[in-house]
C-alpha cells in the first residue's frame, strides 16, 4: 500500500511542473514517437497553431493511406477510397470553423466523385492526382485558413459532421463538380511516394513540407533549423524477489533538432539529459546524430538513430549505421550497423500495409557484445488490423537458440495526440517470450531483467492539456526460467514542446 500511494503521489505532485510523456519507451526523433503497445503518438510541437498541426497530419495520414492502396482491383480500390475519404472528412468537419465546413467537405466529395465515377480508372494515376489535390487542399486551408470563402452556389450541403461511407458511395454519383481545382505544381506527383502506418520522422517531415510549400516556385533551400523537444518525469514502482524489487525514477530531457542539407536530405540530432531521483541515470548526451534522404528510389539513413525493432518487441533504443528503405506496395528494409548490446547487426523485413491491416516479415541476425560474441538470429511474422480507432495483433517470433520461439498478442483503442485535451490511447498486450527473441525490449517492465517472461501488459495514455501527456502502466511478468514473478506499476508525465 505504501508503494502505491507513492506511485500516485508521484503522479499527483507533478501535474504542476512543465514536464510529460505518454507510456513506453520513445523512438523520438522529429513529429513522431512509438508508444508501448503499438500505438502511435503525434507530436507536434508546442508552438505551431493546433488547427494547422492537425489539419496537415490528417491530410498527410489519408495521403500514405491512399498511395498504399493496392491496385490489382479497380473497384475495390474505389470502395477503400470511398470509404477513406469518408473517414478523414468525419475525423476533420469538427475541427473546422464553422464557415469552412461546406468548402472542405465540397472538395473531399468532389475528389471522390472523380474517382468512383471514372469507368476506365487508372489507379496510379489517379493516386497521383490525388497526393497533388490533396497538397493544394492543405496549403488553401493551412495558409490562408481566414480567407476561406464558399460559393453558395456550388458547395455541397452538409448537415451531419459523420458521412456514411456507403451514403457517400450511393449519392457521390449526383454530386456535379461545378468548381475545379487548379493544378499549377506537378512536383508533388513524384515527392508523396510513401505508404504510412507507420510515419517515420524522416517521411513525416517531408510530406509535411511538400504539403506545406505546393505552389511555392521558389528553388531555395529551406535551411532554417527546426527543434522540438519533451521533458518526462516517470515513476516506476517494481515488486519481486531480489533485484526485480528495485524501484525507479528520474527527469529525462529531449531536445532533437533538424536542418536541410539539401533538397533530397536532411540532418537529425538530438540531446539528452538524465537526471536520477530513485536509481535512474545522471547522464548527457549527443544520442542521435544521422542524416536521411533519398538515394534514386530509395530511402535512405545512415548515422546514430533510433530502431524500432518488430514494434519494440525486439528492441527499441539507438542504432548506429545505416537503414535503406526501398519498394512499393511491399516496403523493403535493410539495415546494418550496431545497437547498445550487439555488434554486426544485420536486419532485412518486407512489410505490406494496407488501409486497414498491415503484415511484416523480418530478419535480425546479430553478433553479442558481451565478450563471447556469440550469434543469434530472430525472426518474425506479424501484423495489425485497424476497426476505425480499434486494434487488434500478433506476432511470432523465434530464433536460431535452442527452445527459442514465443509470441505477442495486442489490442489497442483509441489514439494520442498530444495537442488535443482529452484524447487518449488504451492498450493490452501479452507476452510469451523467451529471452532468445529479443535485445533490449521497449516495454516498461522488468521482463529485460529476467531470463525470458511470460504475462501481460496493460496502459492508459491521456492528454490533460496541449502538449501535456499522462499515462499509468501495468505490468505481470514471470521469468520463464526460475518462475519468479515480477510486478511493475509505471507512470509519467510528459511536456512537448
Amino acid at each position: 500500500m505504501k508503494k502505491v500511494f507513492i506511485l500516485l503521489f508521484s503522479v499527483a505532485t507533478i501535474v504542476g511542473i512543465p514536464i510529460n510523456e505518454h507510456g513506453g519507451n520513445v523512438v523520438y526523433a522529429s513529429n513522431e514517437v512509438k508508444i508501448e503497445g503499438g500505438n502511435k503518438l503525434s507530436v507536434i510541437p508546442g508552438n505551431t497553431e493546433k488547427f494547422k498541426a492537425e489539419f496537415a497530419y490528417e491530410m498527410a495520414q489519408i495521403t500514405g493511406k491512399i498511395l498504399s492502396t493496392p491496385t490489382t482491383n479497380v473497384e475495390n480500390f474505389k470502395v477503400e477510397f470511398a470509404y477513406s475519404i469518408a473517414r478523414v472528412t468525419a475525423k476533420i468537419m469538427p475541427i473546422l470553423p464553422n464557415d469552412q465546413k461546406n468548402e472542405f467537405a465540397y472538395k473531399m466529395a468532389q475528389i471522390t466523385t472523380k474517382i468512383i465515377s471514372d469507368p476506365n480508372l487508372d489507379v496510379e494515376k489517379a493516386k497521383a492526382d490525388f497526393a497533388y489535390e490533396i497538397a493544394q487542399i492543405t496549403t488553401r486551408f493551412i495558409t490562408n485558413p481566414d480567407k476561406l470563402t464558399t460559393d453558395k452556389n456550388t458547395m455541397l450541403t452538409i448537415t451531419n459532421d459523420y458521412v456514411d461511407p456507403k451514403t457517400m458511395l450511393r449519392n457521390n454519383a449526383d454530386i456535379e463538380p461545378k468548381t475545379v481545382v487548379q493544378m499549377n505544381n506537378t512536383e508533388i506527383k513524384e515527392k508523396a511516394k510513401s505508404n504510412t502506418n507507420y510515419i517515420s520522422p524522416e517521411t513525416y517531415t517531408g510530406l509535411i513540407d511538400d504539403l506545406s510549400h505546393v505552389g511555392d516556385r521558389s528553388s531555395q533551400l529551406d535551411n532554417k533549423v527546426k527543434i522540438d523537444g519533451e521533458i518526462r518525469y516517470h515513476y516506476a514502482l517494481n515488486s519481486g524477489p531480489g533485484q526485480l524489487d528495485r524501484d525507479s525514477s528520474g527527469i529525462r530531457a529531449r531536445i532533437g533538432f533538424n536542418s536541410a542539407v539539401n533538397q533530397d536530405w536532411r540532418a537529425y540530432g538530438m540531446l539528452e539529459g538524465q537526471k536520477n531521483v530513485v536509481n535512474y541515470n545522471n547522464d548527457f548526451k549527443l544520442s542521435h546524430l544521422y542524416v536521411a534522404g533519398k538515394s534514386g528510389e530509395s530511402m535512405v539513413t545512415a548515422g546514430s538513430f533510433g530502431y524500432l525493432m518488430a514494434d519494440g518487441n525486439i528492441y527499441d533504443s539507438d542504432f548506429k549505421g545505416v537503414k535503406v528503405e526501398f519498394g512499393d506496395p511491399i516496403k523493403y528494409t535493410v539495415s546494418y550497423g550496431e545497437t547498445d548490446y550487439t555488434k554486426r547487426t544485420f536486419i532485412a523485413t518486407a512489410r505490406y500495409n494496407d488501409i486497414d491491416y498491415n503484415l511484416e516479415v523480418g530478419a535480425h541476425h546479430y553478433q553479442k557484445d558481451d565478450g563471447d560474441h556469440s550469434q543469434n538470429t530472430i525472426w518474425t511474422l506479424g501484423g495489425n488490423y485497424n476497426f476505425s480507432n480499434f486494434g487488434l495483433g500478433a506476432m511470432a517470433l523465434g530464433s536460431t537458440l535452442t527452445d527459442s520461439k514465443g509470441y505477442v498478442l495486442s489490442a489497442t483503442y483509441g489514439e494520442l495526440k498530444t495537442w488535443r485535451p482529452g484524447t487518449y490511447g488504451v492498450f493490452a498486450k501479452y507476452y510469451n517470450q523467451p529471452q532468445g527473441t529479443y535485445i533490449a525490449h521497449g516495454m516498461n517492465g522488468i521482463g529485460n531483467s529476467m531470463q525470458g517472461f511470460k504475462g501481460y501488459g496493460l496502459g492508459i495514455n491521456y492528454t490533460l492539456t496541449e502538449n501535456v501527456v499522462t499515462g499509468i502502466e501495468y505490468y505481470g511478468l514471470k521469468d520463464k526460467i526460475s518462475g519468479e514473478q515480477g510486478d511493475t506499476w509505471w507512470s509519467h508525465l510528459t511536456h512537448y514542446f
